[in-house]
Order: structure tokens, then C-alpha cells, then sequence
């Protein structure tokens, strides 16, 4: 038995050998960067910026009212009986509990209607890169932007940020690698310690 695994793996090797290797080609990308120069995604933050300045008006006059209560509350509360300034104390408790409430639920509505209208815009640029990794006979492609890898060997790999950009509708592509797509080494600061 022990000499029919040797075999079989001496064959297994010498057939491996026989078999030129190849080497894979990769593209990269800095995705967040392509993403944020896309139309769609310009005009998503466009929008969710028009809510958020709608909710941080209504939060504003939210916190108006409460100070002018609470102001009111502190300039008078020597001149009420206990029970009133008790009632009012609850009253600008609740009024306190509600802004904080409705605080958190516009931060929720946010993140919500943020998701609703990048999520689309990411995929469809999932989906152009890989249309670009298939038509360019690429193996994968990295995304630069992430920073996970240390160097990248750019004869090896190919910068498709044109062709993406070109697909998604960027007008500007310099040519140029951008800064995340350099060799680099980043250290977590965190991690360092």
C-alpha cells in the first residue's frame, strides 16, 4: 500500500511537471474612489444631503422649543407649588425623551434610504467590473481602495479604472494610477501599539 501512495505521487509530480504553469492576470480598482465619481451615486448624495437638511431642520426647531421650555421652566419654578414644577419636569422630560427618539429614528430613516439608494449603484458597478474582468480575460480583480494588499506588480495586473469609468458613465479618467493603487504598506495605528 505504502508503495502504491509513493507511486501514484511520483506520478502525480511528474505529470505536474510536464504541465507548463500558468500565471494568472489580475486587474485592480479603487472601488469606493469609482463609485463616488459616478453620476448615480453624485446624485444620491444630492438627494440623501436634502433630506438631512430637511430632519436637521425639524431637529433644530426640536431643540428650540425644548430650551425655550426648559428657560421658561427655570425662571418661573421658584414662584410654582411642588406639584406644578413636578408636572413641568415630567413635561420637559418627555419632550427631552421624544427628541431623543425622534433623533434616533432619523438617524435609522437615513441609513435606510441610504442603503436604498447606493446599494444599486454599487451593484451595478460589481457588475461592470466584472463585465470588464471577463471581456479582459482577467482572473480577479482587487479592489485598491481596501488596502489589503502590500504592492501590486503592474506587469502582472491590469489598471481597469478607464474601462470601468468609460462603462459607468465617468467622463475623466487621467491615465494615471491613483495614489491607493501604488505599492504601499499601511500599519493600523491600532495595531502598532
Amino acid at each position: 500500500m505504502k508503495t502504491l501512495r509513493t507511486l501514484l505521487t511520483a506520478f502525480f509530480f511528474s505529470v505536474c511537471s510536464l504541465v507548463p504553469a500558468q500565471e494568472g492576470m489580475f486587474g485592480y480598482i479603487d472601488f469606493n474612489n469609482t463609485l463616488k465619481h459616478m453620476p448615480d451615486y453624485v446624485d444620491a448624495e444630492q438627494k440623501l444631503k436634502k433630506i438631512q437638511s430637511d430632519y436637521k431642520e425639524e431637529i433644530e426647531r426640536s431643540k428650540r422649543e425644548f430650551e425655550r421650555q426648559y428657560i421658561n421652566f427655570i425662571l418661573e419654578q421658584d414662584h410654582l407649588s411642588p406639584s406644578i414644577v413636578a408636572k413641568r419636569q415630567k413635561e420637559l422630560q418627555l419632550l427631552m425623551d421624544n427628541n431623543v427618539e425622534f433623533r434616533d429614528k432619523v438617524q435609522s430613516e437615513l441609513e435606510t434610504k441610504r442603503d436604498s439608494l447606493l446599494n444599486p449603484i454599487k451593484i451595478k458597478l460589481l457588475d461592470v467590473i466584472s463585465k470588464v474582468c471577463t471581456e479582459q480575460g482577467l482572473d480577479y480583480v482587487i479592489d485598491t481602495g481596501a488596502g489589503t494588499f502590500l504592492s501590486i506588480n503592474q506587469t502582472k495586473g491590469v489598471d481597469i479604472s478607464a474601462d470601468v469609468y468609460s462603462l459607468v458613465g465617468i467622463e475623466r479618467y487621467s491615465g494615471r494610477v491613483t495614489e491607493s493603487s501604488q505599492p504601499i504598506i499601511k500599519i493600523n495605528a491600532q495595531e502598532s501599539r
